[in-house]
């Protein structure tokens, strides 16, 4: 199977199995985990969707306490954070992480969860050659593409704080574009929508950085790269490649 969209339906039809993929980090031995996790009769079990969310919450005991690393780690590995992909609004979908799990709040207050979320982007942006493994099934493939979805989509949310220049934003505007620049290398998983959360993010990360930048979008702040990422016309790719590659110079 070569078609992307496959590949991302049968991820999601496997969101409800819990398996360590050779690319993801596994959770430190000793270190707290969630007690309850997705392909366990424990989670078939819940009838409601707030069950799940309000046992996945990390005791806000630990919070504090833990690294912005081994933070980042596990919202990485929250078991509802592919969720954010299932709304055509993607903006709502990121709302609803940051409303429900306590953990991402906890992260995006940290002032290094910069340095911190685009370490492990470009780890991720590394491993793509676990596409090209024909050992590597078609669920997992599905599964590592909507988590390269996701990281994009985090990373719109990355904040300057207000003792900080824009070269921080730089940085996350570099990253993604080392993401994009890859995934071009694999058009058979990325080719069309594949590319969705890359420019969807891009979108956000310039607008906190150029304020001219919405206007210069066809339908301006209605422009889809602001809301699903799904962008159809060659005007708006083009402005967000040229202010991508102005701006981190």
């Amino acid at each position: 199977m070569k078609n992307v969209i496959l590949l991302i339906v049968l991820s999601m039809v496997a969101c409800d199995v819990n398996a360590q993929l050779s690319w993801e980090l596994p959770a430190k031995q000793g270190a707290w985990d969630y007690p309850i996790k997705p392909g366990t009769e424990e989670w078939k079990q819940f009838q409601k969707m707030e069950d799940r969310v309000r046992t996945c919450q990390i005791p806000e005991e630990l919070l504090s306490s833990l690294s912005t690393d081994d933070l980042t780690d596990l919202c990485l590995r929250y078991p509802l954070i592919r969720h954010i992909r299932a709304y055509e609004n993607t903006n709502y979908g990121l709302d609803q992480l940051f409303s429900e799990f306590n953990g991402i709040r906890e992260l995006y207050q940290r002032k290094d969860v910069l340095h911190s979320m685009t370490k492990r982007y470009m780890e991720i942006i590394r491993s793509l050659p676990f596409l090209d493994d024909y050992t590597n099934s078609d669920i997992e493939k599905g599964i590592f593409i909507i988590s390269i979805s996701v990281m994009e989509c985090l990373l719109s949310r990355i904040e300057r704080h207000e003792d900080e220049e824009k070269d921080n934003l730089k940085e996350v505007l570099r990253c993604l574009i080392s993401g994009y620049e890859v995934k071009l290398k694999y058009p058979k998983y990325f080719k069309g929508s594949g590319f969705q959360s890359n420019f969807f993010s891009r979108a956000h990360i310039i607008a906190k950085m150029d304020r001219s930048f919405v206007d210069r979008l066809p339908n301006k702040e209605k422009n889809a790269a602001l809301h699903s990422g799904r962008v159809r016309d060659e005007h708006t790719v083009y402005v967000i490649d040229e202010l991508s590659y102005q701006l981190i110079k």
